[in-house]
């Protein structure tokens, strides 16, 4: 861990601001392994840190200091301020041996780094999570155009107006049918072989050839 600390560059790139919270984006580098990570932290937190650096009896940087007159946080240009007066210090926080050597300097980077394994493990979890809804999506969409397909014969729906419009059109024709079959019915009756001739039964067959002779 030792040498791992001892390459470490820190510098302080953006700032965000969260309603009225804004946090520092700290980039970490190990120019030895090339391992690179960053993490947001408040003004607060690095604060902290710095007044248990103190606790080490040494010279260290000057740290950025509060307006008690305004608010940082509320000033877009307090805040630029802060944020390169941070980078200077850490710039020059990484340069003391001894800095780098103590547990609290050690232990700043571990947490940080856990941190940033943390968030990147979230945004994973996220981004698997968001593909595999896309995926049972996509899924769903192609059940419902393969076996959603419409009857070519409609079953129990109401008719349509065209429909309604042949149905009584058929039915219009039908007495007229009935009345030619009826007629028919009447010149069968009239075509009858036998016919009545003072109350007896004569065959037409034997007036037409009586008819002949």
């Amino acid at each position: 861990m030792q040498d791992n600390v001892l390459d470490f560059v820190i510098t302080v790139s953006q700032s965000q601001k969260s309603e009225q919270t804004v946090y520092y984006q700290l980039n970490f580098f190990n120019q030895k392994n090339q391992l690179v990570f960053s993490n947001q932290q408040r003004y607060s937190e690095l604060k902290k840190f710095h007044q248990a650096l103190e606790t080490l009896k040494i010279t260290l940087p000057s740290f950025p200091g509060t307006h008690w007159w305004k608010s940082v946080n509320s000033d877009p240009d307090l805040i630029e301020e802060r944020k390169q007066l941070l980078d200077q210090y850490f710039r020059s926080l990484t340069c003391s041996k001894v800095v780098r050597d103590s547990l609290i300097f050690k232990n700043f980077i571990l947490s940080a780094q856990k941190e940033a394994e943390k968030k990147l493990l979230k945004e994973q979890k996220e981004k698997a999570k968001k593909a595999e809804g896309l995926a049972n999506q996509n899924k769903r969409t192609v059940k419902r155009t393969k076996y959603q397909t419409p009857a070519t014969n409609p079953v129990n729906l109401p008719p349509t107006p065209g429909e309604l419009k042949e149905r009584s059109q058929s039915l219009e024709h039908k007495p007229s049918s009935c009345k030619i079959e009826k007629e028919n019915g009447k010149g069968s009756k009239l075509q009858s072989p036998i016919l009545n001739f003072g109350g007896s039964k004569i065959f037409r067959g034997i007036l037409s050839n009586t008819a002949k002779q």
